[in-house]
């Protein structure tokens, strides 16, 4: 039970009546480390709801918290005199709808009858109606879903017939038509209507960084939805707004749509949301944190998260079957015979810049959806191995990944719904539809031939009617379905290089059929190559894994066995007869839009232990083993394919670890030896050692890796590049095992791939296009498998060899973080000063923090950071072997490096010294115990106080270099005094830094305005340090200009 006074908020409750507010169920932490050195605004909204409501324990102290500070920013208005809004960034399992449920039965209270809730599904309907249920509302707010009311032929539906309660949205269904009458309105204009012109009622975007990033059949309906967002929000500008997303804040291109949180428009520095993002990158990878620490003090955001202490990932190092080797390496081959045609094509058909720029983002993005199927397909096999071994063992499994590729399954099954003799191979309809859609002779490309029609004489003259040489709007929304691309084939350039329209001579005529008669000589031959390449398809076809989650669903025993939840509507299934036929996912008894419900319900209640859930349907799902459900064992999800961000993922993970649960659940990361796999555990593994949970390494082959930092991989990544492209000198030596010229051969395949130039003179391709690390892998993953795992290996050794800049950030590619303390540096905080800055918003809170940062490593940092937590004997405190006027020197021992399963002379050491801290080259155990020995082999006479020992020598460092220290040296060559003193052993060489940290975000010109009145050549310099297992990060400060910032601030 939490005391409602502890909590700072205050609930209007009756006469004599008793509130008893009561804890999470399960512990919350804050997500952001930051939060520490950024203060709440004061909470003095007063909540309306019931006793029952919050005496029951359906709404926790932290919901509680959350609703308050949500009404309470509803109370404030922004600059242009719209209503502010307030984002709900915490993680799954938290309870975001149940606050969601909160804050509309609060205002339903208090006269706002009406509300509106978006999401991205509509299973998730029947999850909002549960959350009202559980806070005691349901009777008296309804949910209507606007999909159940668009089939009604009054053109009133929505707007009549519901008078009060919750509109249940998809985004899909924003931009669709409500009503069959004769004057059909879209679904905007419906809701636009139901609330009138003054709605002032709650407005939910449920996962709302999806708006610009929905699975919409071609990207003009992503940006309509997007659009229609907006223009929602713009027509009630008295609606309160609330945001639910969990990875808007780390991924900023996202919150476009979130315009009532007031970063960008009137009185803020940036006009527009684009000149937000651009200011967000000058921050770099703790962008997120600032923007947080922003909306945290104005009161605007909330950003918690369930601990993984107790939970366990686990990450398997998957080798390929011959078999599978042989098709990847067949894919290769036709992938680069593939590039040849559509060169020779282009060529052939003498296409434009246009045409061609758009044929080649054709091709590379089906290509990497060609690898990245292949990729998930090598990983079926184990997980339908690790699956089978958990439910043997009394666990319930969950096994996730993000797409379904059910659009390229339902292009081959046949119209008549007849069987099929194998799966269909989604790896191989990405093949076919590339080129049947967007080779050189498609459709899209016969303009060209067919432009001499599309003419008609005015005045004598032929003239070119270009609405027809285009495409039509439906066309052209076909020919995008497959990429992310806005441009357009333009109908002038289609025509003018083939044509001449403004001539009518005997000479132009002539001309005019036999350019025709050249063309279709070249449509031809190009015809030609494209069957030839249809027929190669068919044939490697043979040989292609079948789709995944057919192939999961048919290996784990069949649906009678796996529940699966997605969005798709229908499956393949193996008949008795060995036939393959589609079935619809729904049953007699279940409709389409209630199968995923039935089938959670059959996954917690213990009649299916194994569960398929895409990323479309993971949103808000609970499958964890909670304490009210029949099913309690315990969980394990199997990631089949991971998102691009660690937030997303997490966002996916939290559908099996929520508040209530019984056992914390496992995670396990198949990663096999293919390019990207890797980096997209590294990110995610990361991510939940940062949140707690323990790590477990397995490979299925020989040999053991170490995870390192996603930003050390791609340091190594760009590194190795500029060594295969000889603009640096080789910093490891090549794989011992690999037989031919390591260099020649991968220059020669990364060049076919497209990652460097053909001529291997120039830089990285892909480079000078800003194109990063992981747009390296996706190329990379054309390449042979065993040549990809060579390149892999190389690209670990490159990273070992250069171990010594850990820390470091690349200034070209990467951020521009300093970190204070680089090299494990041992940091103190002196003093903090609280500044507090009034602004068109309201009071912002900042800190100007002091801090030592010297090159020893006190008893403290050292404990905690570098005491051996597993007892490995060869690791720990060693101390020297001799003594020197009785003196002993002492350090700790750590493993950095397993380089492979072999003895210990196979093993790397780190040590660690009081007086000069983390030592940056790695010895062999036979160097250290030459002169030092672990303190469990000294005999017990010796008797040393390790502690007292360590501070001795730390504290001596500061002044005493180790000549006097140990030697006692008085020599007339030995300068101990004055400017040019020796400095060997010293930690004296201690820095001060001063960190501006807190609301800075929206005052970042401002401050730098001041900084460079007093030192114009001063660049800005963000940075981070660790003090006192608190993160700060901020700006660095000039002594000089101290007073006047201050005096600026406080204004």
């Amino acid at each position: 039970m939490a005391n409602p006074s502890l909590l700072q908020i205050e609930i209007k409750k009756e006469k004599d009546s008793e509130l008893i507010v009561r804890d999470h169920p399960s512990n919350v932490i804050e997500i952001s480390p930051v939060f520490n050195n950024v203060d709440n605004p004061e909470a003095n909204y007063i909540l309306d709801l019931p006793e029952q409501a919050i005496n029951s324990g359906a709404l926790s102290a932290i919901q509680l918290e959350t609703i308050i500070y949500s009404c309470q920013r509803h109370e404030q208005n922004l600059s242009d005199g719209s209503r502010a809004g307030f984002l709900i960034g915490d993680g799954a399992g938290v309870g975001k709808g149940r606050i969601a449920a909160g804050i509309i039965f609060e205002n339903f209270i208090r006269g706002r009858k009406k509300s509106i809730w978006f999401s991205i599904s509509t299973d998730l309907k029947y999850d909002a109606e549960g959350d009202l249920r559980d806070i005691g509302c349901a009777d008296k707010i309804a949910v209507h879903a606007v999909n159940k009311l668009k089939n009604f032929t009054a053109r009133t539906d929505v707007t009549e017939s519901t008078k009060e309660g919750v509109i249940f949205c998809t985004y899909s269904d924003l931009i669709n038509e409500l009503s069959s009458s004769k004057k059909r309105l879209l679904c905007l204009e419906q809701l636009l209507k139901w609330c009138g012109p003054n709605f002032d009622g709650v407005i939910v975007f449920d996962e709302c960084h999806l708006t610009n990033d929905i699975n919409f059949s071609g990207s003009t309906n992503k940006r309509k939805t997007e659009l229609a967002v907006l223009q929602l929000q713009n027509k009630l500008p008295n609606a309160r707004i609330v945001y639910i997303s969990t990875t808007a804040i780390w991924e900023p291109r996202s919150m476009e749509s979130m315009v009532r949180l007031g970063l960008w428009g009137q009185d803020t520095p940036f006009k527009d949301f684009e000149q937000f993002l651009e200011n967000v990158k000058t921050f770099g990878e703790i962008a997120g944190d600032m923007i947080a620490m922003e909306m945290r003090q104005r009161g605007s955001y909330v950003n918690r998260q369930l601990p993984f202490k107790d939970v366990m990932y686990q990450v398997v190092e998957i080798c390929q079957l011959p078999k599978f080797i042989r098709s990847y390496d067949n894919s290769a081959k036709l992938w680069l015979h593939l590039q040849q045609s559509f060169t020779e094509a282009a060529e052939l058909m003498d296409l434009g810049q246009k045409t061609q720029k758009i044929m080649w983002t054709n091709f590379w993005s089906a290509y990497n959806r060609f690898f990245r199927c292949l990729r998930i397909s090598a990983k079926v096999i184990h997980a339908v191995k690790f699956a089978s071994e958990a439910v043997k063992r009394g666990k319930s499994v969950v096994i996730g990944l993000q797409s379904t590729g059910e659009n390229y399954t339902l292009q081959k099954v046949p119209d008549d719904g007849s069987a099929m003799p194998n799966f269909v191979s989604t790896a191989k309809m990405v093949m076919q539809s590339l080129v049947e859609k967007h080779f050189p002779v498609s459709d899209s490309l016969h303009l060209f031939a067919d432009a001499r029609n599309n003419k008609r004489t005015v005045g004598g003259k032929r003239k070119h009617v270009r609405k027809t040489a285009g495409t039509s709007k439906k066309k052209k929304n076909k020919l995008t379905d497959d990429f992310s691309c806005d441009e357009i084939i333009d109908s002038s350039d289609v025509s003018a290089p083939v044509f001449d329209y403004n001539s009518d001579s005997a000479d132009s005529k002539l001309k005019d059929e036999e350019a025709a008669e050249d063309r279709r000589i070249k449509l031809e031959k190009a015809s030609v190559i494209k069957q030839g390449l249809l027929e190669k398809i068919e044939e490697i076809g043979t040989i292609l894994p079948p789709n995944w989650i057919d192939q999961l669903i048919d290996e784990l025993g069949g649906s009678e066995n796996v529940a699966e939840i997605s969005s798709r509507k229908g499956r393949l299934v193996q008949k008795n007869n060995g036939l393959v036929q589609y079935e619809p996912r729904s049953e007699k008894d279940v409709p389409l839009d209630l199968i995923n419900i039935r089938e959670r319900e059959r996954f917690m209640n213990g009649e299916k232990k194994i569960a398929i859930v895409s990323a479309a349907a993971s949103c808000g799902i609970s499958l964890h083993a909670d304490r009210r459900a029949k099913n309690q064992s315990r969980r394990i999800y199997i990631s089949l394919e991971l998102p691009n961000s660690a937030e997303l993922a997490l966002q996916q993970f939290g559908c099996i670890h929520r508040s209530n649960q019984v056992k914390a659940p496992k995670f396990i990361l198949l990663v096999p030896e293919l390019a990207g796999e890797r980096r997209s555990a590294l990110i995610v593994a990361n991510r939940l050692q940062f949140l707690g949970a323990s790590f477990k390494n397995q490979s299925l082959d020989e040999g053991s890796t170490e995870l390192e930092e996603t930003s050390e991989y791609d340091s190594a990544v760009l590194d190795a590049m500029k060594v295969i492209m000889g603009h640096k000198s080789p910093v490891s030596p090549v794989p011992a095992d690999y037989e031919g010229n390591f260099f020649r051969d991968i220059r020669a395949a990364l060049a076919e791939v497209g990652v460097i130039s053909s001529n291997l003179q120039q830089l990285v391709t892909l480079f000078k296009a800003g194109k990063g690390v992981p747009d390296i892998l996706n190329r990379i993953s054309g390449i042979p498998v065993n040549l990809q795992a060579t390149l892999l290996i190389y690209f670990d050794g490159v990273r070992s060899a250069t171990i010594s800049n850990r820390g470091k950030m690349d200034g070209h590619y990467d951020t521009k973080i300093f970190d204070l303390q680089l090299h494990n540096k041992c940091a103190h905080r002196r003093k903090a000063l609280k500044v507090t800055s009034k602004n068109t918003i309201g009071p912002a809170t900042m800190y100007l923090h002091e801090i030592e940062v010297d090159g020893g490593m006190d008893w403290r940092t050292a404990e905690e950071k570098w005491f051996p937590k597993a007892g490995q004997a060869d690791e720990g405190i060693y101390v020297s072997k001799e003594v020197l006027f009785k003196k002993r020197d002492i350090i700790i021992v750590r493993r950095f490096k397993i380089v492979s399963d072999g003895d210990k002379g196979d093993l790397k050491y780190t040590v660690i010294r009081p007086s000069t801290g983390v030592q940056l080259l790695s010895q062999t155990l036979a160097e250290i115990t030459t002169k030092y020995i672990p303190k469990i082999s000294l005999s017990k006479q010796a008797n040393i106080d390790h502690k007292a020992l360590w501070d001795f020598h730390y504290d001596a460092s500061e002044n005493v270099c180790v000549h006097d220290y140990w030697l006692k040296n008085t020599s007339k060559s030995h300068k101990n005094k004055g400017p040019g003193r020796c400095q060997e052993g010293l930690r004296s060489s201690c820095v001060t830094y001063k960190l501006l940290t807190g609301s800075i975000f929206l005052l970042w010109k401002e401050i730098e305005s001041i900084i460079r009145e007093s030192n114009p050549q001063w660049k800005m310099q963000i940075a981070r340090v660790l003090v006192d297992s608190s993160k700060i990060v901020g700006i660095v400060i000039p002594d000089n200009c101290e007073s006047q910032l201050v005096a600026f601030l406080t204004k």
